[in-house]
């Protein structure tokens, strides 16, 4: 992996991470099963995985776009919800990390 990539990588281990501690740990939900919530959080993910078997690259633009679903959830979370605020701006900042991360870098003049 170079290293223009490592930032939208990382992002993206970091959303996945956060969705287990989150959805799984901290906050389950009350009405639902921790499993069901887990596989509902992980999901758009998950559509990583075709992307990757083809190229590296391509899974993180795919990434990139799955991030904007949870840039969606992190705002409305850190606006309807004070009690889960703190971790909403987190899923915030990790979609961005991976949404700017992929940006196009110039080439050298």
């Amino acid at each position: 992996m170079n290293r223009r990539d490592r930032l939208p990588a990382l992002s993206l281990l970091a959303q996945g991470l956060l969705q287990i501690l989150w959805h799984g740990l901290l906050h389950p939900s009350p009405a639902l099963p921790a499993a069901l919530v887990l596989a509902i959080a992980l999901l758009p993910l998950c559509a990583l995985l075709p992307a990757a078997l083809h190229s590296a690259r391509r899974a993180l633009l795919v990434g990139g776009i799955v991030s904007l679903l949870y840039f969606s959830h992190g705002v409305m979370e850190a606006w309807s919800n004070p009690a889960e605020r703190g971790l909403a701006l987190f899923e915030i900042l990790f979609a961005l990390g991976a949404i700017f991360g992929l940006r196009k870098t110039p080439k050298p003049a």
